[in-house]
């Protein structure tokens, strides 16, 4: 599947060049500045091998970039997009590919990125890391899970950790365009189609704006008013997927988009509100597209009908450069700022608090005892 993907590919079909210009704008726009510093991040595939390279661009003395195996690509074969973009970027020497996240010289490091290929960051990594580092989460808060990364140990040992303002930053009005072209891939002409958007996620408004400015007909199952729900172009149909009301309207429409607010709580499927088997016996011609949603599509995929994540195989981030760069050079601005702080002798929380007003930090819960597992 990846080899078909020219955001895969390590040869022309890249838009290499375009994305280094894109980076150093980025890096402009967020006054990145990473000198001094060492990084520890992953190595991937797709666009979301940028980080890495971004983190070199915006002057980190060196970046270890960990790969692994996953869904989309082997480890090697991250290694390997990973080190040619480097490599395009002009910034090969100062990326060093890693087999392992213990393999870096954790003394040395001063940010470290949440992303897959470091996590789990747990107290193997946070004991041994620099005393002033920091720690990003490159999501919301709402994404943060305490198996991915033990707030509470950073905290035991006084390293800054905050995760990403994803308001502030505007990522929201990127899954609209992955929504629209999901929804094409699958054979909806937007045009006068129904299409029902259900879930209380942070980007369902601006789905139901792109969709209704498309000129679909959008009924929305959500708790918003219908008043607030109207300014946006759409007509409330329920509160939820599972709503009588809305289970009724779905053999109306022409595609189904869920955009659930926590992307771990099932929504379809055994023990869930909706049953999958019962919708798409009721609707077999539905197009369904999700946004954080796997689960749920995983389900109704099962139960027959044709689903799409919003943008690609892993979703917005394998569609368009700019909603990477856009996470990422943010991520790394709020780790920049705690950090530095750190240096200067602020607190963790000081340093925290100082990223949450000068850049792009949302600030993780004091009391953990409810952390997600």
């Amino acid at each position: 599947m990846s080899a078909d993907l020219d955001s895969f590919a390590c040869d022309d079909r890249f838009p290499g060049l375009q994305i280094v210009r894109l980076l150093r704008r980025a890096i402009e726009s967020t006054r990145l500045d990473l000198k001094g510093l060492r990084v520890l991040t992953e190595a991937s595939v797709g666009y979301r091998r940028i980080t890495p390279t971004l983190a070199a661009l915006a002057g980190a003395d060196e970046v270890y970039a960990v790969g692994r195996d996953s869904v989309a690509a082997s480890r090697k074969e991250a290694e390997q997009q990973t080190a040619y973009f480097a490599e395009l970027a002009r910034v090969g020497a100062r990326v060093k590919l890693l087999s392992t996240r213990l393999q870096a010289p954790l003394e040395t490091v001063d940010v470290v990125t949440d992303l897959p290929g470091v996590r789990p960051i747990d107290e193997s990594i946070i004991r041994n890391v620099a005393e002033t580092a920091a720690v990003t989460l490159m999501r919301g808060a709402a994404h943060w899970r305490g198996g991915d990364v033990d707030v509470a140990t950073c905290r035991r040992h006084g390293i800054a950790v905050a995760a990403l303002d994803e308001e502030a930053v505007g990522l929201h009005r990127y899954p609209p365009l992955g929504v629209l072209a999901a929804l094409l891939e699958l054979g909806i002409e937007i045009s006068g189609s129904t299409v029902v958007v259900a879930g209380d996620g942070p980007s369902g408004a601006y789905i139901v704006q792109a969709l209704a400015r498309q000129g679909a007909r959008v009924l929305v199952a959500a708790p918003e008013s219908a008043g607030r729900i109207g300014l946006f172009g759409g007509v409330k149909a329920g509160d939820a997927l599972g709503d009588d009301g809305v289970a009724g309207r779905l053999p109306e429409a022409d595609a189904l988009v869920l955009c659930p607010a926590d992307a771990s709580e099932r929504r379809v499927g055994p023990g869930a509100p909706t049953d999958a088997a019962r919708l798409a016996a009721a609707a077999p011609h539905l197009a369904v597209v999700g946004v954080d949603a796997e689960s749920d599509l995983r389900a109704l995929g099962s139960a027959g009908l044709r689903c799409r994540p919003a943008g690609g195989p892993g979703g917005i981030f394998d569609l368009l450069p700019q909603a990477v760069i856009a996470q990422n050079a943010a991520g790394l601005k709020v780790a920049e700022v705690m950090t530095r702080a750190r240096r200067r002798g602020s607190s963790p929380l000081a340093a925290e608090q100082l990223a949450a007003t000068e850049a792009y930090a949302e600030l993780l819960p004091k009391d953990l005892s409810a952390a997600r597992r």
